[in-house]
């Protein structure tokens, strides 16, 4: 039989509690801008944009839809989980869970396209910038509402 000594005994504690200690930082520092960040690089790549326009994108989308987001504790687990490049272990979570985490997912795709000028640069290199809600910029839209006889 193998005999623990006191000392490795503490020894293992005082590493568990650092290691704890630590993965609890580094979970507890992550914020909506890193999730959303690292939801939109595992679908369009590498992006160019400042923090400030991220954080304008990420409070006005949550603005327009605080129902999306998910929970801190999976948001903060779902971050950790994608910057190590384990995005796999999604599927070990509840059939819900990953629901809610798609649907959150295809917002955050969808609703970077309708208020940053992702789609409308130039070159993939240029910034890309915040630009807020804009209203349909067909030059042939008849936004009148129709006349009722």
């Amino acid at each position: 039989m193998i005999e623990v000594s006191r000392r490795s005994a503490l020894a293992i504690v005082a590493g568990g509690v650092v290691s704890t200690g630590v993965a609890f930082a580094a979970v507890s520092s992550f914020s909506d801008e890193d999730l959303v960040r690292i939801t939109l690089e595992k679908y369009l790549g590498r992006l160019n944009i400042r923090i400030e326009h991220l954080q304008q994108f990420v409070l006005e989308f949550r603005n327009r839809n605080p129902w999306i987001f998910p929970s801190d504790k999976l948001s903060d687990a779902v971050t950790l989980v994608e910057e190590l490049k384990l995005g796999a272990v999604r599927h070990l979570l509840p059939q819900e869970k990953r629901e809610d985490l798609i649907q959150f997912d295809r917002w955050v795709i969808a609703e970077f396209h309708m208020l940053t000028d992702y789609a409308w640069r130039s070159s993939p290199n240029d910034p890309i910038r915040f630009t807020g809600w804009q209203s349909c910029t067909n030059p042939f839209a008849n936004l009148e509402p129709p006349k009722l006889a």
